[in-house]
């Protein structure tokens, strides 16, 4: 199920937003693969794992909650930026929103979604280095 190259997922039922996001991280040298419903990227995981998701939390016949729950058995420890046109009350979904890394608003700040992605897939020796530099 593992992979050596730096993937992201994209699933969103809304067929602008997953065009946009394609375009924006292949301009940037990133590679994805978009998905309309969240089954369909279910899926997916049986062929391949991506190194992280994005994704809409409001979506018809499977809502990013739903991922989220499946995504706790199945994949613990992939990184999943959630994007929302909705307001949320964080402190309410916590549970829900425990393997999210971000959650941001739409629409997205290109930069700050391709922060959250750079961040989410770096190696954690990286990360681990850059923690112990700020301290």
């Amino acid at each position: 199920m593992g992979n050596k190259t730096t993937w992201v997922a994209i699933v969103d039922d809304e067929e602008s937003i997953r065009r946009a996001l394609l375009r924006l991280f292949r301009s940037v040298g990133l590679e994805a693969q978009a998905f309309r419903s969240g089954q369909g990227f279910l899926s997916s995981l049986q062929h391949t794992m991506p190194s992280c998701v994005v994704m809409d939390l409001h979506m018809p016949e499977m809502s990013g909650f739903a991922v989220l729950e499946e995504l706790k058995t199945y994949a613990p420890d992939l990184p999943v930026v959630i994007m929302t046109a909705h307001q949320i009350n964080i402190g309410q979904l916590e549970s829900s929103l425990s393997t999210a890394i971000a959650v941001l608003q739409k629409p997205v700040n290109d930069d700050v979604l391709l922060d959250a992605i750079t961040k989410a897939t770096k190696p954690p020796e990286l990360v681990a280095a850059e923690n112990v530099k700020e301290n």
